[in-house]
């Protein structure tokens, strides 16, 4: 019969038998569960908001390809219960995790239903009731409390909380109530999925794989779903519902624009004649569990093996990165709280050596500036300021650099930059830039001075003051300082065969009376030194033989002035870590297994606010790694 209504009908959609159709009248309906709080919305549908339309917004959005990526998370089956609210709730904080960092998460929908303050039952809820709930208690991974073991034998449901929950929490940070067309548009195509209620009729069930259109039907309930994108062309927008992947189109559905309560167009009404324009909810961010949590950030073949790889955080909520690609194109990626990270290119195929450095500084918070080797030799330089785009210019000519050379910078103070990198002769070269004048550069160690494979590390401890650091032809490691007023000098930390002829060399001043320098030992050991006002240079050993890759890359952060982090690839390709603590030892610890990073693989972190670090590195099959930590 309905079959014979749609095909008399306009709404240019079938209906299907499927498991749900199969169900009887109270097992369908019973898996609708929204309460809706019609007073709550009267005075939100009295509040301004903006209705106009926004220029250049992308007239389809679907997450499940958003530039190649899918931040979808897999279809799911609710069972015969009306907690849909708590299943498209951690669907949006799914999604919101997998846009912010790259990461495939699971969460329990079982937790968040029956062990919040919702109670233990299938009674329904309300998208931004369970938000704040989620926000105040969390939400533990799937595998602490799997959605079907919650149900007894009679189909009743209970709490078990697990003993590590607390250790493994994804809470929302708040949420947007959306209520025109115009903020749900914007928030889909700029920061990802949102819960969404709609009127549900009995026609609904049967619908497989086109444009929802109301056409017949009584009153069956209301239902809550994640929509992860929109399209003009179909008006209508894209959800995911959660009654299984033999539903609908594979678990996802189309409803038009203005159906059934979805939006602010709807002219749909409950049956106590109450007019029906629902909003939907995105999820303002998500406060992450502590620990270690990695990802892909860029496709194989993406970034040379043989190259490394750099970032600045310029401001707090926001992160960039940079590398050279197998054409020697120069690569980056930046990150906004809230979004995804966004890649695009600076130079194109030639502009820099495959074995290229790659070193860059935000001297103040508008502006970025990046540097690498280009296969003539020549040091090219690219400038960012806020509102413009990014354009290049050479700081020396060809021949200036080695192939594979070390290149680092510092800003000491906003208003100047510096520069340094290992000519072909083993001298090491610098340049200066202070606003208002040209680059000008200089020698600070004549030929033979550096390996022409090393790594070269800075510091400004305080704004008078620069530090630098190289590996010399003899395996020493070569120091050199400059103080406002005089000249640059030199001196030695570790004699001969200190250090591996490529080792990569880091270094950080986590307090202005101090510093602290690392790099790679001939026998793979990690050696580190370190200085306090007043007193002498001091070597340790952090790892001993074999712990990395003679041509490691190495890195390090100081997040807090208490605490000092170190990262190095292994002989077998694993990522290692060390971190001190005042007061305490050294102590190691593995991010990423063996095969992880390349050969020698570039490495570099930062630490955008104190209780984050962020760490990525130049994967053995040519991608991009990133492995993040919160406290």
């Amino acid at each position: 019969m309905l079959k014979d209504i749609l095909r008399r009908s306009t709404a240019n959609w079938q209906a299907t038998a499927n498991p749900i159709t199969d169900l009887d009248d109270d097992e369908r309906n019973g898996l609708l569960g929204v309460v809706i709080p019609r007073q709550a919305l009267a005075e939100l549908i009295t509040r301004p908001r903006d209705t106009t339309a926004i220029a250049n917004l992308p007239a389809a959005v679907d997450w499940r390809n958003m530039n190649g990526r899918n931040h979808v998370s897999p279809v799911k089956h609710q069972l015969n219960c009306g907690s849909c609210v708590s299943f498209c709730t951690c669907a949006v904080v799914e999604s919101a995790v997998s846009i912010a960092t790259g990461a495939e998460i699971d969460l329990s929908e079982a937790d968040l239903h029956f062990c919040s303050a919702h109670g233990a039952g299938c009674g329904g809820w309300w998208p931004s009731d369970a938000i704040d709930e989620a926000g105040r208690r969390g939400i533990p991974p799937e595998e602490f409390f799997p959605y079907p073991s919650a149900f007894d034998e009679a189909g009743n449901p209970g709490c078990r909380l697990h003993p590590d929950r607390d250790k493994q929490l994804y809470a929302p940070t708040g949420y947007s109530t959306l209520m025109s067309t115009a903020e749900r548009k914007q928030w889909l195509a700029t920061r990802g999925p949102v819960c969404a209620v709609f009127h549900v009729y009995d026609d609904f069930f049967a619908l497989s794989n086109e444009v929802y259109r109301h056409v017949t039907g009584g009153h069956a309930g209301y239902h809550c779903v994640e929509v992860i994108g929109y399209s003009d062309a179909d008006q209508c927008w894209i959800a995911k519902n959660s009654w299984g992947a033999d539903w609908g189109d594979g678990g996802f559905f189309r409803i038009g624009y203005g159906e059934c309560g979805i939006d602010d167009t709807s002219n749909d009404r409950d049956p106590d004649g109450s007019l029906n324009r629902f909003p939907m909810h995105g999820v303002e961010g998500v406060r992450l569990p502590g620990g270690w949590r990695s990802f892909q950030l860029s496709v194989e073949a993406s970034a040379s093996t043989a190259g490394t790889v750099t970032a600045v955080s310029r401001i707090p909520n926001s992160m960039e990165l940079w590398w050279v690609a197998p054409n020697g194109s120069v690569q980056g990626a930046f990150w906004y709280e809230g979004g995804s990270w966004q890649t695009y290119e600076i130079g194109g195929p030639g502009s820099a050596s495959p074995d290229s450095g790659v070193t860059a500084v935000s001297r103040i918070p508008g502006s970025m500036e990046l540097w690498w080797v280009a296969p003539n030799g020549s040091v090219q330089g690219a400038f960012w300021y806020e509102g413009g785009s990014w354009g290049r210019y050479e700081i020396a000519p060809a021949g200036s650099a080695a192939p594979g050379a070390g290149i680092t910078a510092v800003s000491r103070i906003p208003t100047g930059m510096e520069l340094w990198w290992v000519a072909p002769n083993g001298s090491v070269q610098g340049a200066f830039w202070y606003e208002g004048g040209s680059w000008q550069t200089y020698e600070i160690g004549g030929p033979g001075s550096a390996s022409l494979g090393s790594g070269i590390a800075a510091v400004s401890r305080i704004p008078g003051s620069m530090e630098l650091w190289w590996v010399a032809p003899n395996g020493s490691v070569q120091g050199a300082f400059w103080y406002e007023g005089g000249s640059w000098g030199r001196y030695e930390i570790g004699g001969g065969a200190s250090a591996a002829p490529g080792s990569g060399i880091a270094a950080v001043s986590r307090i202005p009376g101090s510093m602290e320098l690392w790099w790679v030992a001939p026998n793979g050991s990690v050696q580190g030194a370190y200085w306090y006002e007043g007193g002498s240079w001091q070597t340790y050993e952090i790892g001993g033989p074999g712990s990395a890759s003679p041509g490691s890359g190495i890195a390090a952060v100081s997040r807090i002035p208490g605490s000092m982090e170190l990262w190095w690839s292994a002989p077998n390709g694993s990522v290692e870590g060390a971190y001190w603590y005042e007061g305490a030892n050294w102590s190691r610890y593995e991010i990423a297994p063996a095969g992880s990073a390349a050969p020698g693989a570039g490495i570099t972190a930062v630490s955008r606010i104190p209780n984050s670090m962020e760490l990525w590195w130049i994967g053995a099959n040519g991608s991009v790694q990133d492995a993040y930590w919160y406290e």
